[in-house]
């Protein structure tokens, strides 16, 4: 039998099943009984395998330690970790006089080098804790580089548009990369940075659409291909680098 999560709903009629990131979650009305969702699983048992081992073969999530890799705008990138007076992040490789470079280093193009400040890597004695801070420094990084990109590619696509949001937030999502409320407000998830900018446009066209239709109508998806014509190419790629595109937790 294979592990699922079960969330129950009573406001839900229908079983639903869902793969993501490697994990099997199922959604079922209160009433129905486990040993039915048993059965439910057992007969889906095939097809669920299939979608596994799809996403299994596509999982790349990034462990914040030496040699792992990240994208940023679309790009493979090489995580470099090293040390020197202050801490800072940046895109390819530095010049060797710059940092304390791990002894594992090998110089390459197109790096995402992390530096840690010698004050605080010398009391990242554990891999776990010091995966933690690389992690919160590329955080706070890709935030900054994506309220700068998101705020330039909303503002050109707002001109094109005509569609003016009222206020716009760049944070984290768990499960999507924008929103738009009745009140005119965007949210932009800040992990969309890791993706090129034809979907990060894409993206953000969404959701200024929603200022006219805060619906998936027709006329909804009309609008957006008016303004974005390849948004399906947009659409496949979220979908096929969705477990790149989501930082795993490290406990």
């Amino acid at each position: 039998m294979l592990e699922y999560q079960l969330i129950r709903s009573k406001r839900r009629k229908t079983l639903s099943l869902q793969v993501r990131h490697g994990h099997v979650t199922v959604r079922a009305p209160h009433y129905i009984s486990s040993a039915f969702i048993d059965t439910f699983i057992q007969e889906k048992n095939a097809w669920l395998r299939t979608k596994l081992a799809e996403q299994q073969e596509a999982l790349e999530f990034c462990d914040f330690t030496q040699g792992s890799s990240l994208l940023f705008l679309g790009e493979q990138l090489t995580l470099n970790i090293c040390s020197a007076k202050q801490s800072t992040v940046f895109i390819d490789s530095p010049l060797v006089s710059e940092v304390e470079l791990y002894s594992d280093y090998k110089p390459s193009l197109r790096q995402l080098n992390v530096v840690i400040s010698e004050r605080v890597s010398a009391k990242l004695t554990e891999p776990l804790v010091r995966a933690k801070r690389v992690k919160k420094l590329l955080e706070t990084y890709f935030k900054q580089q994506a309220e700068q990109l998101f705020i330039e590619r909303l503002e050109l696509l707002s001109n094109q548009t005509s569609l003016i949001p009222t206020k716009v937030t760049v944070r984290q999502y768990r499960a999507r990369w924008g929103s738009c409320n009745n009140r005119g407000e965007l949210s932009l998830n800040y992990l969309l940075i890791m993706a090129p900018v034809f979907v990060i446009d894409y993206v953000i066209i969404h959701e200024l659409c929603h200022l006219e239709h805060l619906n998936h109508s027709k006329s909804f998806w009309k609008l957006v291909e008016q303004y974005c014509p390849n948004y399906q190419i947009a659409k496949k790629w979220l979908k096929t680098h969705q477990s790149q595109l989501h930082w795993q937790n490290l406990r």
